[in-house]
């Protein structure tokens, strides 16, 4: 058996799961700082909605984005399955403080 004979195939990291994984980082990390943005400004409720709604938009947009990116061939998996999770995370954070302020 030859070294021709044996075909390995490369894994490489998926482009779109990195790009989603840091976009959901950033998403969640943003949930505290517009919540210290409101208390410090105090009439920042328009900022807080637009910067809220766009940021429950781009992490939903994230899942999406990272399970699509799961059935690419010959990937490592791990940074999708991490998209999604984070993604998810934040998505749930958005949705309590939206549920919360329509209760207030």
């Amino acid at each position: 058996m030859s070294i021709e004979s044996v075909k390995f195939r490369g894994r490489h990291h998926s482009h779109r799961a990195i790009t989603f994984l840091v976009t959901g980082s950033v998403c969640f990390v943003t949930i505290p700082v517009l919540a210290i943005i409101s208390a410090v400004v105090g009439g920042g409720g328009e900022v807080f909605g637009i910067f809220g709604f766009a940021g429950f938009i781009m992490s939903v947009l994230g899942i999406v984005m990272s399970v699509l990116s799961t059935k690419e061939r010959d990937i490592f998996i791990k940074d999708s399955i991490a998209g999604i999770v984070v993604n998810s995370a934040a998505t749930l954070c958005y949705l309590i403080l939206y549920i919360r302020g329509m209760i207030v």
